[in-house]
């Protein structure tokens, strides 16, 4: 299934950081998100649009996801080297177009070109 089905997306920038949030359509849904979702997983992934680590935080009561990237705008929105609100756009629509898929290990997560 496709991220985009089970969640919504929202992506901003403060300073130098790129906030990037999922919040799941339902509990099962969250529960997906967060055990498919992880920081290791999604850091390569993202670093083909934005550099630097990822940071996860979890948010029960909201249902949602915050994925941190403390240096993916250096030097701010204005200064970096790629457009802030182009680059918000890719990470984020490079999450919603994620699968997630179960099998015998768990879930696993899919990049749009696998899950074809």
């Amino acid at each position: 299934m496709r991220v985009g089905d089970i969640a919504a997306g929202r992506a901003g920038d403060k300073g130098d950081m790129l906030d990037l949030t999922l919040v799941a359509r339902d509990q099962a849904a969250y529960e997906q998100l967060r055990q498919a979702l992880t920081a290791e997983r999604l850091q390569p992934l993202l670093n083909r649009v934005v550099p630097g680590p990822v940071l996860r935080y979890e948010l029960p009561g909201l249902k949602a996801l915050k994925f941190v990237l403390p240096q993916a705008l250096p030097g701010g929105v204005y200064a970096a080297m790629h457009p802030g609100l182009h680059w918000q756009k890719a990470a984020i629509w490079l999450l919603l177009d994620l699968s997630i898929e179960s099998d015998a290990q768990g879930l696993r997560l899919l990049t749009p070109q696998e899950a074809r």
